[in-house]
C-alpha cells in the first residue's frame, strides 16, 4: 500500500482543506482514495446540491430552480427532501414559474403531483418530520393556469420552527390564512419576509406580521406587474399595510416598500393622510427603500410622524419623468415632487446621511439620463450642495431593467445599479458626460 504524506497532516487541518475546495470533481476524486477522505469530503460535497443526492442527511442547501420549461424530475426529489435533517437552504422555483402555462391537458397533471408533494412536505414539517433546521427558503411558484398560487394551502411554512429567512413571489395572501395563526403570535424566529408580487388582503397581512418575534427586514412588494387574480378580493391599502407593519416597530431595520397606484407617475398628485402615529415609533428603522412614488410614505417622511432614526433613505424611479428639471427654490412640496426637498427631508428627518435616488426607466422608454443637458448637470450639482450643506449625501444610480421584472427567476438577469453621481465630491460618471 501506497503511504500519502497528505494523510499523516493533524485530521483538523485535513478538514479545512477540505472545507476550502470548491471544486466537486475534486472533492470527488479526493473522497475516492480512503476512507478517511471519504469521512471527510462527503459532508461538504453533499452540502449544496443541484441533482437528487445518494446521502440525504448531509445536505444543507437545495437549489430546486430548474431552468424555464425544461422537464426536470423534481417531482422525485420532493420525497427526499423530508430526510434531509440538517438542512438550512431551501430555493423552490416551478418549470414553469409565474407563466401560468401549467393549463394544458399534458402539463396539469405534473403540477398537481409536484404541488401535492410540496403540501405533504410541509404538512410533515409542521409536525415535526424534517425542516426542523431550514433557515432560510424562497420560493417562486405559480398556480395550474394563473400566475399566482394560494398561500393558504402551505400555511406550515409561516410557522416552521428555525426559519429566519422567507421570500415568497406571486402568492395570495387571502384572510382565510389568518385561521389560527393567532396561537403562533410573537412566537416564529423569522428576522426577514419578502414579498414580491403577491396579491394581500389586509387580514392575512396582519396575521403574517404578527408571526415574527422580531422582524428586521421587510420587503412589502404587492402586485404591480401582474394582472389580479381575482375581482372579488379588495387589496390591502397602503394605510392598511402600514398598521399591519406597526406590530415590528420595535425592531425593524430595514424596509423596502412598493406602491403600484403611483409607481410611473413624475409626480404624486395627492397627499395621504398619515394614520395614527405614521413611522414615528419605528425607532430601529435606519434605511427606507420607496419602489414607487408612494403618496403615504412620502407623506410620512415630510411630517412629524417620519421615521426619528433614519440613516439612509433610497427612491427608486421606473418612469421616463424629469424628476430634477424644478428649481428646489420653485418647486410647490405640497404636492409631495418625486424628490423632497433637502430643507424638508433636514427637518423631519435630522439623522438622514444618504439619499440614494436610482433611476431604472421601463424597457422601451426614453432612457436619456435627466442630466444630459449642461444645465440638467448644474441643477444635480446644485441640488447636492443644498443636501452637502444639511449633512445629506446625494447619490444617482442608473439601472437598466431590460424586459424582465420581479419576481426574477433562475437565469433571469438582475438589474445592476451603476453609479452615476455622487454630491460629496460632485463626481459625474463618463457617460454622464458625454
Amino acid at each position: 500500500m501506497v503511504f500519502s504524506p497528505l494523510l499523516s497532516v493533524p485530521t483538523e487541518l485535513l478538514l479545512a482543506v477540505t472545507e476550502a475546495i470548491d471544486d466537486g470533481a475534486s472533492l470527488r476524486s479526493f473522497a475516492l482514495t480512503c476512507k478517511l477522505a471519504r469521512l471527510l469530503a462527503e459532508p461538504v460535497l453533499y452540502r449544496a446540491v443541484l441533482q437528487p443526492p445518494t446521502r440525504a442527511e448531509l445536505v444543507q442547501a437545495l437549489d430546486l430552480r430548474p431552468e424555464y420549461g425544461r422537464h426536470a424530475d423534481v417531482e422525485e426529489l420532493t420525497p427526499l427532501i423530508g430526510a434531509m435533517t440538517q438542512l438550512r437552504a431551501l430555493s423552490m422555483e416551478s418549470p414553469f414559474a409565474n407563466y401560468g402555462l401549467w393549463g394544458s391537458s399534458a402539463t396539469r397533471p405534473r403540477w398537481e403531483a409536484l404541488m401535492q408533494g410540496y403540501r405533504a412536505l410541509f404538512l410533515n414539517a409542521h409536525s415535526g418530520a424534517g425542516l426542523q433546521n431550514l433557515q432560510s427558503l424562497t420560493i417562486h411558484w405559480s398556480g395550474d393556469a394563473s400566475p399566482f398560487w394560494q398561500l393558504t394551502e402551505f400555511k406550515p411554512i409561516l410557522t416552521l420552527p428555525a426559519l429566519q429567512r422567507l421570500t415568497i413571489s406571486c402568492a395570495v395572501l387571502g384572510d382565510d390564512l389568518a385561521d389560527g395563526l393567532a396561537a403562533f403570535a410573537g412566537t416564529t424566529p423569522l428576522t426577514h419576509l419578502e414579498l414580491v408580487e403577491c396579491f394581500v388582503l389586509q387580514e392575512a397581512l396582519a396575521a403574517v406580521l404578527a408571526l415574527p418575534r422580531a422582524l428586521r427586514s421587510c420587503h412589502l412588494g404587492t402586485m404591480r406587474y401582474h394582472t389580479s387574480p381575482s375581482n372579488n378580493y379588495d387589496e390591502a391599502s397602503p394605510e392598511q399595510q402600514l398598521e399591519a407593519l406597526r406590530q415590528q416597530r420595535h425592531s425593524l431595520q430595514q424596509l423596502t416598500w412598493f406602491d403600484k397606484d403611483f409607481a410611473h407617475h413624475t409626480d404624486v398628485l395627492r397627499v395621504s393622510t398619515v394614520p395614527g402615529r405614521g413611522l414615528y415609533d419605528f425607532t430601529e428603522l435606519h434605511t427606507l427603500t420607496l419602489d414607487g412614488a408612494s403618496a403615504l410614505l412620502f407623506s410620512t417622511l415630510l411630517s412629524e410622524w417620519a421615521p426619528p432614526n433614519l440613516d439612509r433613505l433610497r427612491i427608486i424611479r421606473h418612469d421616463e419623468g424629469t424628476v430634477l428639471d424644478h428649481l428646489t427654490d420653485s418647486v410647490d412640496y405640497a404636492r409631495i415632487p418625486g424628490i423632497p426637498s433637502p430643507f424638508a427631508l433636514h427637518q423631519y428627518l435630522p439623522k438622514l446621511h444618504h439619499l440614494d435616488l436610482v433611476l431604472s426607466p421601463e424597457d422601451g422608454w426614453n432612457t436619456e439620463p435627466l442630466w444630459a443637458k449642461p444645465d440638467r448637470r448644474d441643477l444635480v450639482k446644485r441640488l447636492g450642495e443644498e443636501y452637502h450643506a444639511r449633512g445629506i449625501c446625494l447619490a444617482i444610480f442608473t439601472a437598466n431593467r431590460g424586459s424582465t421584472y420581479p419576481p426574477y427567476l433562475s437565469g433571469e438577469e438582475v438589474p445592476c445599479e451603476e453609479p452615476a453621481y455622487r454630491a460629496e465630491n460632485a463626481w459625474f460618471c463618463s457617460c454622464c458626460l458625454e
